[in-house]
């Protein structure tokens, strides 16, 4: 059952990054503090590479047809799960967008930005919540030892790029960027500053 462990240091890895993009936009809106734009595209590649390419795929192929096959009254949760994970790459497309309005047309789109990221994290947390309470306490008591082995072996391979042991090459770098320009204390860029 390694794949339990693995998908919750993957949603603690996941709330580091939500916790760090809360964090500015917060700081944003409650002192008028300014920070790179490329902080925030810096994040949301991150949130989409991750997701799509690496957690939600190996949870979708192999966890969750485990799991539906020994509880089939699972099936509903597993249902509203999978529709969810469209759903946040809508809501990280939203955040985007309105991300892209906020850098072109300075503070008049500041809100709908705040916003747009407060209802993906909000969002993302629920979710990653829902599997954490409800999933893998049923795969834990039902699934097989064969079913595990498959499972494991899937997420074995699913290294975070990011966070994980040996993170690829593009994330490394991308990781070294963040953390220089993430200002503190989520960081260890400068402090953020005041905007003129």
């Amino acid at each position: 059952m390694d794949s339990i462990s693995i998908i919750k240091r993957e949603h603690r890895n996941l709330n580091a990054v939500l916790f760090t993009l809360e964090g500015l936009v917060n700081e944003i809106e409650k002192h008028g503090k300014s920070v790179d734009f490329n902080v925030f595209h810096g994040i949301a590649y991150y949130l989409d590479s991750f997701l799509d390419r690496y957690h939600h795929p190996k949870e979708t192929e192999y966890l969750f047809p485990a799991v539906r096959t020994h509880c089939p009254d699972a099936g509903p949760i597993l249902d509203e799960l999978g529709r969810q994970h469209a759903q946040g790459e809508r809501l990280l497309l939203k955040l985007l967008k309105t991300l892209s309005a906020y850098e072109f047309m300075g503070d008049a789109a500041f809100e709908a930005f705040r916003d747009a990221v407060i209802e993906y994290v909000e969002f993302e947390r629920k979710h990653a919540r829902t599997e954490e309470q409800e999933v893998l306490p049923l795969a834990a008591a039902n699934l097989t030892n064969s079913d595990w082995s498959r499972i494991d072996a899937a997420f074995a391979d699913n290294q975070d790029p990011l966070f994980g042991t040996e993170p690829e090459a593009e994330f490394r770098e991308l990781f070294r960027t963040l953390s220089d320009l993430v200002p503190a204390p989520y960081g260890l860029g400068p402090p953020l500053k005041d905007r003129d």
